[in-house]
């Protein structure tokens, strides 16, 4: 084989090679994005929703969450408490949750504002300045199917109404007017249909959503 035809061939490889390493198009879709797109949780509207109760101790540094009325259908529930306070002149957002499992009609949880320490007797270190924050619960059926509740709350003591006897929420216009009573602590949170009005000995008042100032 003379130089010539050595030549030619090798310019033939060299074509044939940086054909088959030039750049491909395909139509894929990202598989990736199918398994996420997948795994969206699939939402349902209950026939019938529980009843919400967030109680604050008589200190103010515990709610007590009950929820009642738990459809059957119900296989758990997840909550998530978020509220803010405050630590050294800033203002912080903390958070308790926890998923509830093995339901019955109704269950009740105390949610600490602060933190426990129980290696040897409990001690405790409270959150200062807590006002208010979220209630957050979703309900999980037996299908894995889910339903969400975003319910925010105001948390007043008895010391909080020096210039006004009205509690409301943040960025609501809706207000309650009270008659604050001394040893009392008071919260306000807002459901699909009310306001309720919890005090340290429990549900107060309740006022529906479409109603205006008190």
């Amino acid at each position: 084989m003379n130089l010539m035809k050595k030549s030619l061939i090798l310019v033939l490889i060299s074509v044939f090679i940086f054909s088959a390493c030039g750049k491909k198009t395909s139509t894929n879709i990202d598989p990736l994005k199918n398994k996420i797109e997948d795994n969206q949780p699939v939402e349902f509207n209950p026939t019938e929703k529980p009843n919400i109760s967030l109680i604050p101790r008589e200190d103010a540094h515990e709610l007590k969450l009950k929820i009642s009325n738990i459809a059957s259908d119900i296989a758990r529930i997840e909550y998530e408490l978020i509220y803010k306070a405050q630590s050294e002149g800033s203002e912080i957002e903390k958070g308790v949750g926890d998923t509830l499992k093995d339901l019955q009609k109704s269950i009740e949880k105390d949610l600490l504002l602060g933190t426990a320490s129980c290696t040897n007797g409990c001690k405790y270190k409270y959150d200062e300045g807590v006002t208010g924050g979220s209630l957050n619960l979703i309900l999980i059926n037996s299908k894995n199917q889910t339903y969400s509740m975003e319910m925010p709350f105001v948390l007043k003591k008895y010391s909080d109404f020096k210039k006004t006897n009205t509690i409301s929420l943040p960025d609501d216009d809706f207000s309650a007017k009270i008659t604050p009573q001394k040893g009392r602590v008071y919260l306000m949170i807002k459901g699909d249909k009310n306001y309720s009005l919890f005090t340290n000995l429990g549900l107060d008042k309740e006022y529906p959503i479409s109603s205006q100032s008190q």
